[in-house]
């Protein structure tokens, strides 16, 4: 077997949108993991800003959250990614709309926790439904695109 052909068994979904949705994904988690570890640590060091203002503390574990799990589901994505069972506009969309969805829901809950007002979140939270939207659409259409193929 020639190195040529070693290289393309080795990477499995080298596509357009499975390449992007791969390196966003595996970014996506490093940052929400990183971003999870300091939090930690301040919660752990009794950093004051944080333990004494329980919805900053809240928001950013979702935003935490939210990031580390939808990190992974742009991973998992990677498979479906370049589906033949779509049309190439259902395709871009849904791929462009995963990935604003996945950086806006974290994003939001972030924001939501910086200088926010007694008791409410900061506006920035509006990020977060926003987003939730965008990646249902892409969950819409991929749950759709299979019930089709299996029919």
């Amino acid at each position: 077997m020639s190195v040529t052909t070693q290289k393309k068994t080795e990477v499995p979904a080298a596509g357009g949108f499975a390449r992007v949705h791969a390196r966003f994904g595996w970014t996506l988690l490093f940052v929400s993991l990183a971003f999870g570890s300091v939090l930690e640590t301040l919660e752990g060091f009794r950093w004051v800003s944080l333990v004494s203002d329980p919805w900053k503390q809240r928001l950013w574990s979702l935003a935490h959250f939210h990031g580390a799990a939808l990190g992974l589901l742009n991973l998992i994505y990677v498979h479906w990614a370049d589906t033949a069972g779509l049309s190439e506009g259902r395709r871009t969309a849904a791929s462009r709309m995963l990935r604003i969805g996945s950086a806006a829901m974290p994003l939001g809950f972030l924001l939501g926790g910086i200088a926010h007002p007694e008791g409410d979140p900061s506006l920035g939270i509006i990020l977060a439904p926003v987003g939730a939207l965008f990646v249902l659409y892409t969950v819409a259409v991929q749950t759709l695109a299979v019930w089709r193929r299996s029919a």
